[in-house]
């Protein structure tokens, strides 16, 4: 049995008499939620605009107007980085007065971080996205890096020049090759360039499921080392609020975000460019289910783009922005007693003037617990641990204490159930709420709604004005409890608002559809939304088709994975019928039945046609078709082992793998090495496995794994 650390455990131990008393002073000063006579909302907004910080690029400025001795960068997608930084910085404050704030990446420069003085540190918690790649809000710290890199190769004199003091953590996928690359990678170009680490490199490993964990233990060895490096006493606990939250018992009016994603968005002044930080709301025009199955959904959905200046290249992915189900709404907003006042307007400031208020300062509870705050995410033991301080009963506060220190007990109750935060505590106190939580520990330790990434499963050539996704409902039952993937259980419910009244001509001609209970607000914010509509945006990808159409093309893509293929051999085919000499194009594709699962069967035949005769072929591994027999893709491509060695090592062909990163893409990479081993000679290492990875270094071999 593990526990957590003497830090963590503390959280728990405090008597709940003894931590009423300590509440209660707290919420009389105002760090607590601050639940004041109600206040005009003009007056909070110019209080904003009086406290705010001069702008500023510079990193050593940054910490001279804030007074901070330590600045704490993330690299973030999804926002977790984002999340590990904030607690980071909130544990180093109260535990050793190491003044700290976070700072996203995107918003500095680097040229001063090695002017960093004495006393000061900077903290890197990075993610590493996709094959190795920096978060969109790194790429620019990536170049720095890698600048750095060449000029201290070129100019010895560069090397160990840099007197920076850091301390690092990387968040990755063991299932990827290319795990942890990102903190890694800065981690050995800082140390070569003469800055300090202090220490471990902390890495952590989603694929394992030990992330949360892996950062723990990092944060606890870590801030440690840095209190005794720069000789800070560790402090007596103190909770102190980031986020003071006001209410009022006004209406909501037309300057409280009540849904949307921004100002443009409040004022219904909707324009491009349609990005991560501004989102397209794209009508729906297409929504049909692909799978023959009782217990399974898989869905394609179609948006209109035709109106906007939203653009996409084929092999893009699609970000759509996702809203908690009615449910789960209702569950979060009942556990923290939120309830009753669901649609009290609040108002949200700072109390730090580094730390960015993560929704809309002015919004109302249901709102935040719908559109803003992610109550469907799983929840940490270290959070359960904390929150066992709020409990209204000894067996509570005894359950959550066991939970937060039994790492078995928490991976067989939870996280196995996948279990989110308002689940897991209705389950243990079925009949308690814990109102007394405030709503800015909330704020502080609910992750912010991010928006949910699909492979484009439509060609940008052929289809310029639609945009399409295909994608899996994410659902499962255990122990009485079932879980709904929050993004994936949203397309679901507008896919079939879409088939109670479709735009598709084509879909006006089906039988009428019974109706399905609703399961989400689906109308969009003020019920604006009079057809179904989702937010959406484009990231790019590097996942590309050759440029030279006569290359040929091998790709492999079981289940969802066929979906960016879908596109690929669309264009393909679509250049073949436009006289184009096409190279050889091969797919594998997997499912379980040819009658149940089989994506797009019989699209392939139509697409097949387009081909010059022999061009085109797919190859469909089907694993419970046959009784005594699995078959998957890589078995396939064994039967194929001679005609793939001769495309890749004699015609150049590119090969494309989707899918799933932590079996199906490590399996797939070692047939190819077997395939691609020499005669006689079955040393991976140097043969098949050498190849490879020269393939992926020159841009033939690409991955879309998750």
């Amino acid at each position: 049995m593990e526990y957590l650390s003497a830090w963590d455990v503390i959280l728990v131990k405090v008597s709940l008499a003894g931590l009423l008393v300590a509440f209660a002073k707290s919420c009389a000063s105002h760090l607590f939620l601050s639940r004041k006579e109600p206040v005009s909302f003009p007056l909070l907004a110019a209080r904003k605009q009086v406290i705010t910080l001069p702008p500023t690029r510079s990193i050593k400025k940054r910490l001279e107007q804030t007074g901070k001795s330590c600045i704490i960068f993330y690299g973030s997608q999804t926002g977790t980085a984002e999340k590990f930084a904030l607690r980071l910085a909130k544990e180093a404050s109260t535990k050793y007065d190491l003044r700290s704030m976070v700072a996203d990446l995107d918003d500095f420069d680097f040229d001063d971080l090695n002017t960093l003085e004495s006393d000061q540190i900077a903290i890197f918690v990075l993610a590493t996205y996709g094959e190795g790649d920096p978060t969109d809000n790194a790429i620019a710290f990536n170049q720095f890096l890698k600048g750095k890199e060449r000029r201290a190769s070129l100019h010895s004199a560069e090397h160990a020049q840099m007197q920076l003091q850091y301390a690092a953590f990387g968040l990755g996928n063991s299932s990827y090759q290319s795990y942890n690359s990102m903190i890694r990678q800065a981690d050995t170009i800082l140390r070569y360039s003469g800055a300090m680490r202090i220490g471990d490199l902390g890495l952590g490993d989603d694929g394992k499921g030990t992330l949360e964990d892996d950062f723990a233990d990092w944060k606890d060895t870590t801030l440690a080392a840095i209190a005794d490096h720069f000789h800070l006493p560790e402090l007596e606990y103190t909770f102190k609020a980031n986020f003071e939250v006001t209410e009022s018992e006004l209406a909501p009016t037309t300057d409280v975000f009540l849904g949307e994603p921004n100002k443009l968005h409040l004022r219904n002044k909707i324009r491009g460019p349609f990005t991560s930080q501004n989102p397209f709301a794209a009508t729906i025009v297409k929504a049909e289910e692909l799978f023959n199955s009782n217990d399974r959904n898989c869905l394609h959905i179609e948006f209109d783009i035709g109106t906007t200046t939203l653009k996409y290249d084929t092999g893009d992915h699609l970000a759509v922005w996702p809203v908690n189900s009615d449910m789960e709404v209702e569950r979060f907003l009942r556990v923290f007693g939120l309830y009753p006042r669901k649609s009290a307007v609040i108002g949200i400031t700072s109390q730090d003037l580094t730390v960015k208020v993560p929704i809309p300062a002015r919004t109302t509870y249901e709102a935040a617990a719908r559109y803003y705050l992610d109550v469907g995410a799983p929840v940490s033991r270290q959070l359960l641990g904390i929150l066992a301080s709020f409990a209204k009963s000894e067996s509570t506060r005894s359950e959550l204490v066991k939970l937060s220190g039994d790492r078995e007990a928490f991976q067989r109750e939870v996280a196995d159930k996948r279990l989110n935060l308002a689940q897991t505590l209705s389950t243990i106190a079925p009949h308690d709420s814990f109102e007394s939580v405030p709503f800015s520990f909330l704020l502080e330790n609910v992750a912010k709604l991010q928006p949910r990434y699909y492979s484009i499963s439509s060609s940008s050539l052929l289809s310029k004005n639609r945009i399409s996704i295909t994608a899996v409902v994410d659902s499962a039952q255990s122990s009485g409890s079932q879980f709904k993937g929050v993004n994936t259980s949203y397309l679901l419910a507008l896919k079939s608002n879409y088939l109670a009244a479709p735009l598709d001509a084509s879909a006006a001609a089906l039988p009428s559809v019974p109706a399905v209970p609703q399961t989400h607000q689906i109308n969009g914010p003020r019920g604006l939304f009079s057809q179904p509509t989702a937010l959406i945006h484009v990231r790019r990808s590097k996942f590309r088709l050759p440029r030279q159409s006569s290359t040929p093309v091998i790709m492999i893509g079981p289940g969802t994975g066929v979906a960016p293929f879908r596109a690929f051999v669309q264009e393909r085919a679509m250049r073949s019928r436009a006289g184009q000499v096409l190279g050889r194009t091969m797919l594998f594709y997997g499912c379980r039945r040819s009658n149940e699962d089989f994506l797009y069967k019989e699209e392939w035949q139509e697409y097949e046609k387009s081909f010059s005769k022999g061009t085109f072929s797919l190859h469909v591994a089907f694993s419970r078709e046959l009784e005594n027999k699995k078959v998957y893709v890589q078995d396939l491509l064994h039967d194929h082992a001679a005609e793939l060695r001769n495309l890749i090592l004699r015609e150049n062909a590119y090969v494309y793998v989707c899918g799933d990163a932590s079996r199906m893409a490590k399996d797939v990479f070692r047939a190819f090495a077997h395939i691609l081993a020499d005669e006689g000679e079955k040393d991976l290492k140097v043969t098949g496995d050498w190849y490879l990875r020269t393939m992926k270094a020159a841009g033939r071999w690409s991955e879309d794994v998750w």
